[in-house]
């Protein structure tokens, strides 16, 4: 089972998706952007600009774009539909009750 994240954006600003198998999910941690000296760079309005680091088996990294709770949210919807979707074809493979 798959989900869809934006990656972080490259020097150009182009920001494309990549698709995860949720089964080799491990963790995740949020990390702030940093400029050359370590600090963290923030964006106009003042709020410092932030990254997850999605954590593979065996040992990937992935950068997106997405925060660790939406992320959670897809993989919470993405189960729940799966389940719906075995329901629907062991219901259409059972055997009506004598």
């Amino acid at each position: 089972m798959y989900i869809t994240l934006l990656q972080t954006p490259d020097r150009d600003g182009f920001q494309g998706q990549v698709a995860l198998n949720i089964s080799q999910i491990n963790g995740f941690r949020e990390v702030s952007f940093k400029d050359i000296g370590g600090n963290s760079e923030k964006d106009k309005a003042g709020y410092v600009g932030t990254y997850t680091e999605v954590l593979l088996s065996p040992s990937q990294v992935v950068l997106v774009a997405d925060p660790i709770s939406q992320i959670l949210k897809k993989i919470r919807d993405a189960k729940v539909k799966e389940e719906q979707e075995q329901l629907t074809v062991a219901k259409c493979y059972s055997y009506p009750e004598a």
